[in-house]
């Protein structure tokens, strides 16, 4: 059941939508957070939007953090963090190496939902992850029922390596990118 990347799956190159870029996630971005945090299509998801906000007002050591941007206008949320293998063991990921990433996503306006943005951020963050060779994975947890972002990271070259229950968030699915394939396989030079 557990897969952490033997599988062909194929690794988009660019993003999906050009127009889109991370851009640095500031304080003031804090209020806007809040607001999208809110939105029933959001909250879903991010069941403790405070836990988020105290994430984003002082992220953990290894964690970082931008606002997506699709031409002038912010649209979504990228944060992500290295995990200790402490973590990944508490939560029955023996699988998986210590170092890598775990992503969290989100897209703010609704309007701004299946036009590529999502996949378009999580590639752009690839690339930069794809740089530090001490990132083997990078690793997204969703819900079983939010089939809307299987697809979504589907096109961002991650996959469903398995099910499981983090800390009690209900039936969800470990969706991975395998940074340390996509190294093997690029190009020298």
């Amino acid at each position: 059941m557990t897969s952490t990347g033997s599988e062909d799956h194929t690794t988009p190159r660019e993003p999906v939508d050009s127009r889109v870029c991370l851009a640095r996630f500031r304080p003031a971005h804090l209020a806007r957070l809040a607001l999208w945090l809110r939105r029933s299509h959001v909250a879903r998801w991010y069941p403790e939007p405070e836990a988020h906000l105290a994430w984003a007002t002082s992220p953990p050591a290894g964690g970082a953090q931008a606002i997506i941007v699709r031409g002038a206008q912010e649209v979504g949320y990228l944060r992500w963090q290295r995990v200790d293998r402490a973590t990944l063991d508490a939560l029955g990921l023996r699988e998986i190496p210590a170092g890598s990433v775990d992503v969290d996503i989100l897209i703010g306006p609704e309007a701004s939902i299946g036009r590529g943005v999502g996949p378009s951020a999580l590639i752009l963050l690839a690339e930069e992850m794809r740089r530090d060779a001490g990132v083997a994975l990078m690793g997204l947890t969703t819900s079983v029922d939010n089939t809307r972002a299987h697809r979504a990271f589907a096109k961002a070259g991650f996959h469903i390596a398995r099910q499981y229950d983090p800390n009690g968030l209900g039936p969800c699915h470990l969706m991975l990118r395998d940074l340390r394939r996509e190294r093997a396989a690029a190009p020298a030079g």
